[in-house]
């Protein structure tokens, strides 16, 4: 698939972009109630030609991850000889959940990752490395190769292999960009400076930051993009995806805030009674994507909480912008005394240079508190230091055990460093 930006509906008037997507709306609702079991039940009631604005959106029904567990197949929308690919969510905060793609469905998420890449300004002169898997089962990683091979841009498909290697291709490749997560490279840039490398002076300009936030309420570098900034002298650029959505938020080069592409989701933040919230107060993001043919979704609560930035931004976009994600609901920890963000947890942790991993495990019964204990590779000696660092910053106590990185991957059961969180109440 060839790159075709004028399908694009970014640099349009707010008017024509608001005009359009009323159209898709409808034409969505009209989709969901012919071809999908589940919401042909739900919005049987419902005529699409009566919705006026995109606004009157806030008057259909949520969809939520408990609809998608206890209905799944219900929602698929295609028959099962149409489907061209299958995925699965990260299955980190319960179990995971297989989507099926239609040929459609891969064509339109190339033209996601197209947007998000050619966003940043990156051209056919650039060489890019993704250091995501590209196997399990994810579609992260082969949402960016999409785009990257639509752009027709110099793309290695060079995963997580061991260290010896990785450094190897970056050496002999000489890569202008990656495409990680913040919590990897942090570890991998640190390896390269022990082993000598001049990272800082090397090939590698920008840098690609997915599945964990690098900025901050005040979209700041926030400590981990801090760390992984100074070691490799790039430029950072965040981006937030999700897998139910096949769809991304990124930022442009003006890096002021992450762009929502409204040919592709319709966005909305709405507060704890879902009612809708102005731009610029932090709520729970709430969406509907649009042009889905494999599993098409209605105003999906994703439990993550951000908040739209007013106005517009300087690259002359004029999509809705989202700030980072600041917190989860669906990870929310009760314990006996308080109630906890994960996130906030990983915040603090991250700020500390001496730990080297860490995996946060949450396990819990119905009606009893939930109990979270930290496994983390770090000094002995730092133990002390870290409890205090997390009761100041994060305001918890919970169990923290001195580990190793191979216990730690246990724990992850071979699956990516990057996860920090793992939820064990939903399995």
């Amino acid at each position: 698939m060839a790159f075709r930006p004028e399908l694009s509906w970014e640099f349009l008037s707010k008017d024509e972009i608001e005009f359009r997507t009323l159209k898709a709306i409808r034409n969505h609702v009209a989709h969901l109630k012919e071809d999908s079991h589940y919401y042909s039940q739900i919005l049987k009631e419902i005529d699409h030609s009566e919705i006026d604005s995109p606004d009157d959106i806030s008057k259909l029904p949520f969809t939520g991850r408990t609809d998608l567990v206890n209905n799944l197949q219900q929602f698929w929308s295609i028959p099962f000889e149409q489907v061209a690919e299958m995925v699965v969510t990260r299955g980190l905060t319960g179990l995971p959940l297989v989507f099926i793609l239609s040929q459609g469905d891969l064509e339109r998420l190339a033209f996601n990752g197209a947007l998000e890449i050619n966003a940043i300004g990156l051209t056919s002169e650039d060489r890019v490395q993704i250091h995501l898997t590209l196997d399990g089962l994810l579609i992260a990683g082969m949402s960016h190769y999409r785009g990257l091979n639509a752009l027709g841009i110099n793309t290695s498909r060079v995963g997580h292999i061991p260290f010896d290697k990785q450094k190897h291709y970056i050496d002999l490749l000489k890569p202008t960009v990656l495409i990680s997560t913040p919590s990897y490279l942090k570890v991998f840039g640190q390896r390269l400076v022990e082993s000598g490398y001049d990272l800082p002076n090397s090939s590698i300009k920008k840098i690609f930051c997915v599945g964990e936030s690098v900025r901050n309420e005040a979209l700041e570098i926030n400590s981990i993009g801090k760390a992984v900034q100074e070691l490799y002298n790039a430029q950072l650029f965040s981006v937030y995806g999700v897998t139910e959505f096949s769809v991304s938020y990124s930022e442009c080069a003006e890096q002021n805030g992450c762009h929502s592409h409204p040919e592709l989701i319709f966005t909305e933040i709405v507060d704890e009674n879902g009612n809708p919230v102005p731009d610029g107060t932090v709520g729970e993001l709430v969406g509907t994507p649009l042009g889905v043919e494999g599993v098409p979704l209605l105003r999906y609560r994703t439990g993550d909480i951000t908040f739209k930035l007013p106005g517009t931004c300087n690259c002359g976009r004029n999509s809705d912008r989202i700030g980072p994600i600041l917190k989860r609901k669906s990870q929310i920890i009760k314990l006996k005394d308080k109630t906890v963000y994960p996130l906030a947890i990983t915040g603090a942790l991250d700020e500390l240079d001496y730990i080297e991993d860490y995996v946060l495990i949450i396990e819990g019964k119905v009606s009893f508190p939930d109990q979270a204990t930290l496994h983390i590779v770090a000094p002995a000696a730092r133990l002390d230091s870290i409890t205090v660092h997390l009761r100041e910053k994060a305001e918890v106590s919970i169990p923290i055990l001195i580990s190793n990185v191979a216990t730690i991957n246990s724990f992850r059961g071979g699956t990516r460093r990057e996860v920090k969180i793992i939820d064990k109440r939903n399995q």
